[in-house]
């Protein structure tokens, strides 16, 4: 590894542990990182000089694009805005705001799609007692515990998958809906699993 390459990820470390400190001492965000703006720009990793250099600023374009994509998301999620502004307040939880701890808000506009998906199957597939009957039904049947139930749906989510990177096609539902079923189904797993573990 080269110098240049060091001397940025003492540089991350450095700016990582300066902002455990001020968050954990409740200093505001801008008062997070105690170097100067030169050391703080976004920096990428050039492979053929192996050498960081500052990231290309974003031009309109791309922020265009980014928004965009954003409310695609929205919009493939079924949401307003304001729904999904309450969601994010939700999955906050902590009081932290977005802006105090950032993550990738497409993420977590995902995790509401898969909320919703969940609300909805839970409708089709549960009954009136239990959301995940048919998961539990499913694996009683075969005599395994109900989260390796899971594991089997996300076996078939897999091949799925396995059969898109071979032929670049599918016939019925697509890739994003074969990965958001599969985020489902390894949540569900973990719910049956720690319930099992608790039982």
């Amino acid at each position: 590894m080269t110098d240049d390459m060091l001397d940025a990820n003492d540089l991350l470390r450095a700016a990582v542990a300066a902002r455990r400190e001020a968050q954990a001492a409740g200093k505001p965000l801008e008062e997070w990182y105690d170097v100067s703006q030169a050391d703080t720009e976004p920096r990428c990793f050039v492979a053929s000089a192996e050498e960081t250099q500052p990231m290309p600023k974003k031009t309109s374009a791309e922020v265009s694009y980014q928004q965009d994509i954003h409310e695609h998301h929205l919009h493939r999620a079924g949401l307003t805005q304001d729904e999904l502004d309450e969601a994010l307040e939700r999955l906050a939880g902590d009081g932290i705001t977005h802006e105090q701890r950032p993550g990738s808000l497409p993420f977590l506009e995902l995790l509401e799609e898969v909320r919703q998906l969940h609300l909805s199957k839970s409708q089709d597939y549960g009954s009136e007692s239990d959301p995940l009957a048919n998961i539990r039904q499913g694996a009683e049947f075969v005599g395994i515990e109900p989260w390796r139930g899971c594991l089997v749906r996300v076996a078939d989510k897999v091949q799925r998958l396995k059969t898109f990177c071979k032929t670049g096609r599918l016939v019925h539902e697509g890739v994003r809906d074969t990965l958001l079923d599969l985020s489902a189904y390894s949540l569900l797993a973990i719910v049956l699993f720690d319930e099992g573990k608790n039982a």
